[in-house]
């Protein structure tokens, strides 16, 4: 075999000659043989993260240049000892930043290892399903509706087959493919032969065989499209960027007015320069984006330890803001398992009220309309070498079924292991059915209600039917139409206009038992304050009696159909949705525009699809949640991927999301309750004429110790709160639990701490015993109420404060590096401290409890306004 170019430009039989192929594909051996030579199917991943730039865009931040400013104060100084602490500060604060940046950079390219594209190829003449990253060129595959193109392939037969190029030509509009020969010239637009990789099926199925893979597609030679993808941050991300520069920028005002008032008394400018610089440290949270970008990421692994894949870290914070889930029915609250119960030829729908059953036998009539059924299914065999009773089908739960009920009652099911198709038309959620081909005959299989108005039926015998239908539904079952139209010319083609005067020729009905934990999971929801919607393309009666099943009271006048829907202008539908529980008999364009206006009602609305017709709404939504089962650009508009197709999944992930959020909140007032300490302090003893009880170094010192540890360890904190509340303040990360405990708090404890200052100073404490006390005070008191902020909202003796293993270490080590800098020497000689006297050890405690008090009561405050 040889690498080929210009495919577009050879005859099939050139094209199979230089690949070494047939139409029956390649055998597995050979396979083999050529992923060892030319690699696996592959694009240019994004490229792994630097290791090096990203240690040296630690150093990028407006703050590490105050600290490196104040390495360069010290050094031209001659401060040795100051210089080698600011700069241990520095190299600590980028090794920590690295760490924890690289490992959630990375934690999304773990995710996506859970979801596996497929793709159908055919090796020794059997269809089956593969990995596509293990398509080698000379392979046949098999295109189909909503599936995603896995490598560069030639045409060898279509069937209605158009693609959507966009991601690679820019083309708004789908192509239609052919087999024709083209000149070597044409462009890649112009390659109608060619199915590219990463192009969509957006209508029919071909066959076709690869030519190009990984590295060598069209897409794959476009480094700018596939190898250069850019980083980009969160909105949580931005929004903490931009307030963390809008707090430096107001920090700097008031350190310029420190810096002005010490010269003015008289201070050394250098010595200021250095206070004010530490001042603007201390005042500004610089572990805040580190810290919130690895409460995302840990949240995103929780949640695929879950079986629900987040394809990008703000999809984990907006799913603990959700208000309203839009959920289908088939595979998330149902098994996905579809059962068929019964064949009704139209004879028995308009002449009989006796059902019959499956489990009865079926009859000559039955077994014909069965078997029309057959043709329609596009279903694959996995192990079509075993005996056709071993035989696992790979397609829809009901397609599968209709093959699995052919094999039992001995119609022919051969040709399923064929890649030949009788298929002209596969199902789609626009058309609602599927059309087969078999001697002169086009077979429909598809919604009753579609074929019903388009059948040839008298007005007596549309109404009986569907009045049958309506009270099939209302049981719970799932209704499939059958029809015939015969073939009227000798076009190869098939055209929608086609489709009128259909033969009806009867239904069959499948029952898909509900998933057993799904009653449980919507009462978790519920008790969140969140609203669910069940939005799905289903007939009334079937949403109703799934309700019924879920033990979930719909009224009749909270039921609303796709009809309906389309009926009533955005206006009315504002109006009416808010009270709606079921949209019924909906397109993927209703479920758009539902949620479209349920977000204009102030709602953070979570989708459910697995459609090709569902990317808009999935894009659109705030959560976009795509079956694992669902097609390939589903999955790819999706923020959250269900990988077992459960909706317990959703419940679970929305437990993570709230998981999440609260964990933001208490990173931020953590970190932010502090921050004007240092400005409330300097500044307050420059005012009233007080001896400054900090240096820089001191000021530094504490900040590295108290910010950077404890802030990265709540991002492994339990949803103590349980945030299962309603209510617009759900949504916000600035909640009034964080405004009053951020600004309130820390505003007071600022204050407070200059008032313990100024109270020992004007007692007449010695100085240094006095500055001594305070640095103890002041490094300490954030370190105790970080047990407090485990909770904003229960009374800190509510919870175990300890079973938070990381942060109580993390406090135990900063603990004990504030008792090393107090006791030995050495210490105390680097950050000019004086010998902590015994008698202040109670006075300490006392502060501390203080400070508890202080955060508790505010709690309790809270608690009493909710309630």
């Amino acid at each position: 075999m040889q690498k080929i170019k210009q495919a577009w430009s050879l005859s099939l039989p050139e094209v199979f000659d230089l690949l070494k192929t047939s139409e029956k594909g390649i055998t597995e051996k050979e396979a083999e043989d050529r992923i060892s030579q030319y690699g696996k199917n592959v694009f240019h991943g994004k490229g792994k993260t630097n290791p090096i730039l990203l240690f040296l865009k630690q150093f990028l931040s407006p703050l590490i240049f105050l600290l490196l400013g104040s390495v360069t104060l010290t050094a031209v100084l001659h401060e040795w000892l100051d210089m080698s602490v600011i700069l241990f500060a520095v190299i600590l604060n980028a090794v920590l930043g690295f760490f924890h940046e690289y490992n959630a950079e990375n934690t999304l390219d773990k995710l996506k290892t859970y979801i596996k594209d497929r793709a159908r190829v055919i090796r020794n003449g059997i269809e089956q399903e593969i990995d596509s990253e293990l398509i080698v060129q000379g392979d046949v595959i098999k295109l189909s509706y909503g599936s995603r193109v896995p490598a560069d392939a030639r045409i060898l037969s279509v069937n209605n087959f158009r693609v959507d190029e966009a991601i690679l030509t820019g083309e708004a509009l789908p192509v239609e493919k052919n087999e024709e020969v083209l000149n070597i010239s044409a462009l890649v637009a112009e390659r109608k032969n060619i199915a590219h990789a990463g192009t969509l099926v957006v209508q029919g199925y071909a066959i076709a065989v690869v030519v190009a893979t990984g590295n060598d597609t069209e897409i794959g030679q476009i480094a700018g499209i596939v190898s250069k993808t850019n980083k980009t941050k969160t909105p949580l991300q931005k929004g903490v960027d931009r307030l963390a520069w809008l707090i430096f920028f107001v920090v700097m005002i008031i350190v310029s007015f420190i810096l002005f008032l010490g010269i003015i008394r008289g201070e050394s400018f250098i010595e200021m320069l250095l206070l004010s610089s530490a001042v603007a440290i201390g005042a500004v949270p610089e572990s805040l984006p580190i810290a919130l970008t690895v409460i995302l990421a840990i949240g995103s692994l929780r949640i695929a330890k879950k079986r629900g894949v987040v394809r990008q870290l703000s999809a984990s914070e907006t799913l603990g803001s959700t208000t309203l889930i839009m959920t289908d029915k088939t595979g998330t609250l149902t098994l996905a398992d579809m059962k068929l119960t019964g064949i009704y030829g139209t004879h028995h729908l308009l002449n009989s009220s006796d059902p019959l059953k499956q489990e009865q036998g079926f009859t000559g009539e039955q077994k014909s309309l069965l078997e029309l059924a057959l043709r329609n299914v596009d279903v694959s065999v996995e192990n079509p070498n075993e005996d056709k009773e071993k035989w696992s089908f790979k397609g829809r739960a009901f397609e599968v079924n209709i093959a699995k009920a052919c094999r039992l009652h001995n119609i022919p099911i051969n040709f399923l292991s064929s890649p030949v198709s009788h298929l002209v038309l596969p199902f789609n959620s626009t058309n609602k059915f599927s059309v087969a081909l078999k001697d002169e005959v086009y077979t429909l299989m598809g919604a009753p209600d579609i074929l019903l108005k388009k059948s040839n039926l008298s007005k007596e015998e549309y109404l009986k039917i569907e009045d049958w239908i309506e009270k099939e539904s209302r049981e719970g079952k799932r209704i499939i139409g059958m029809g015939r139209i015969e073939k009227k010319h000798s076009r190869k083609d098939f055209s929608i206009s086609e489709v009128e005067n259909i033969e009806f020729l009867g239904m069959l009905t499948f029952v898909d038992p509900i998933r057993p934990e799904v009653p449980k999971a919507i009462l978790n929801i519920e008790l969140h304050g969140i609203k669910m919607v069940l939005v799905t393309g289903d007939l009334v009666g079937t949403a109703l009696s799934v309700a019924k099943d879920l033990n979930w009271h719909v009224k009749e006048d909270e039921v609303l159909s796709g009809g309906d829907v389309r009926a009533l202008s955005d206006e009315e539908l504002v109006e009416i949705i808010p009270k709606i529980k079921i949209f019924a008999r909906v397109t993927p364009e209703d479920k758009l525009r539902i949620g479209k206006l349920y977000q204009k009602l102030g709602e953070i609305v979570a989708m459910t699809g697995d459609g090709v017709n569902d990317a808009p709404a999935l894009k659109a939504a705030d959560i976009g949640i795509s079956l694992g089962s669902g097609s390939d650009v589903a999955k790819s508009a999706a923020d959250l991927v269900l990988l077992d197709d459960n909706f317990e999944t959703i419940s679970l992930a929305i437990d993570e999301g709230r998981k999440i959020l609260g964990n933001i909140r208490k990173t931020f007032v953590y970190l932010m309750s502090n921050s004007l300490d240092e400005v409330f302090i300097i500044g307050g003893s420059l005012i009233f004429s007080l001896p400054i009880p900090l240096t820089a170094l001191q000021i530094i010192w504490v900040n590295l110790f108290t910010g950077s540890l404890p802030s990265l360890a709540f991002a492994f904190d339990q949803d103590i709160d349980g945030e299962r509340f309603a209510g617009k303040e759900l949504k916000l990360i600035f909640s009034k639990e964080v405004k009053l405990l951020t600004f309130g708090i820390g505003v007071l404890s600022s204050v407070l701490l200059f008032v313990l200052y100024y109270f020992m100073i004007k007692i007449g404490l010695e100085l240094s015993v006095a500055r001594s006390i305070f640095f103890v005070c002041f490094s300490s008191y954030i370190l105790i109420i970080a047990f407090s902020f485990r909770s904003l909202r229960l009374p800190i003796f509510s919870y175990n404060i300890f079973s938070n293993k990381k942060l109580t270490w993390s406090i135990v080590i900063a603990t004990t590096l504030l008792t090393l800098t107090m006791t030995i020497p050495f210490m105390r000689d680097v950050f000019k401290i004086a010998k902590l006297p015994l008698w202040a050890i109670p006075f300490i405690f006392l502060w501390l409890v203080l400070n508890v008090i202080l955060v508790e009561g505010a709690k309790y405050v809270l608690r009493k306004r909710t309630i």
